[in-house]
């Protein structure tokens, strides 16, 4: 089996940290803390090669495509990365034969010029094309419309991003080639994803992770979800009654392809009303719950998805102090090659609160 140490791009690539992908320091913290509340959690992985469907690349000088070298801003094209999916690659190598060939300028950090900043490539499971956004500072239409001749994609996308932050898209979106949404199969439902709505690019590791959700929750319970995105997690649920809460429109617009018959409020976790529920879960961003979100939960069971094991901490450690219980735990090695380990944990509260 393939590892990170085994990739040509790993020694200077800062997208694998670790020569071995099965054991990531942070989990031995998740797995102390863990044990130190009563909880021996699970730790399942799925492998390293072609794991990963999803993936941003910057584009700079060169034209270079890729990661950028470990402690620089200098990108390295990484034809041959191990963890990406084939159909990565191979839209990649494409991408960048057409802008040396068309002669787009590519974004220059220092001079604040230049064109294409960076390309995002969602993989369709089914079918192997690929999804592809590009970020620009203007339009690219024409160059698009060559692109469009090559049968890898699914859909071509532009995003206007004129700003020099760090930022990677813009709020200026427009599908220029293909169909708008991407749909993708998670265990027996299919979703579609605008290309600015957040994703998992480990697929079936995924989908071993809501399978382990819903085994934590008694059927026929009534559901929230909080960070819910296009709602893969609580739509693959046994749940009486569901509602999901996302603050990303593109999300939201992705959602509504689906024409399901479930509560989506477009709005902050911190704004939502969580009374009237058996199960609370939460799903937010590396930096964790918003503070005024944890003292208003109610239900007496929670299901925390952690990417980030300080914030969850942090979060957990509240929890504890007002009285919930952890119950069980487990994580998902999402990122093989990294030291990030996505947890997923079951808190109870026995009393009303």
């Amino acid at each position: 089996m393939n590892k990170p140490s085994a990739c040509p791009h790993f020694s200077l690539c800062s997208g694998c940290e670790l020569p071995e992908p099965y054991n990531p320091p942070v989990w031995q913290e998740a797995l102390a803390f863990f044990r130190e509340n009563g909880v021996e959690p699970e730790f399942v992985s799925d492998g390293f090669s072609q794991t990963r469907m999803k993936a941003k690349l910057a584009i700079r000088n060169g034209p270079a495509l890729g990661l950028f070298k470990k402690g620089t801003h200098e990108v390295l094209s990484i034809p041959k990365c191990l963890v990406h999916h084939p159909s990565i690659n191979k839209a990649a190598a494409i991408l960048q034969e057409e802008i040396s060939r068309q002669k787009v300028e590519p974004y220059d950090e220092a001079r604040r010029c230049g064109v294409l900043r960076y390309a995002q490539f969602f993989v369709e499971a089914k079918t192997g094309r690929v999804q592809l956004a590009l970020v620009a500072t203007k339009e690219i239409e024409a160059f698009c419309k060559v692109l469009a001749k090559h049968d890898i994609w699914h859909s071509i996308w532009q995003n206007i991003h004129t700003q020099p932050t760090n930022a990677i898209f813009g709020s200026t979106w427009k599908c220029l080639h293909g169909e708008p949404f991407l749909w993708q199969p998670i265990g027996s439902h299919s979703f579609p994803f605008h290309p600015a709505a957040f994703s998992q690019a480990h697929f079936p590791l995924f989908e071993k992770m809501i399978q382990k959700i819903d085994s934590w929750i008694e059927p026929n319970q009534r559901i929230i979800e909080l960070y819910a995105g296009v709602g893969a997690i609580g739509l693959s649920l046994k749940a009486s009654s569901l509602a999901l809460v996302e603050n990303n429109p593109f999300a939201h617009l992705s959602f509504q392809q689906m024409q399901r018959n479930v509560p989506y409020f477009c709005i902050d976790a911190k704004e939502a009303e969580l009374s009237g529920y058996d199960v609370t879960i939460v799903d937010p961003p590396r930096k964790g719950l918003d503070p005024e979100i944890i003292p208003k939960i109610v239900s007496p069971n929670l299901i925390y998805v952690s990417c980030q094991f300080s914030s969850f901490q942090r979060d957990a450690k509240k929890l504890l102090e007002l009285g919930w219980k952890l119950k069980k735990g487990a994580g998902f090695l999402l990122f093989p090659g990294t030291n990030h380990v996505e947890i997923v944990a079951q808190f109870a509260f026995s009393l009303l609160h």
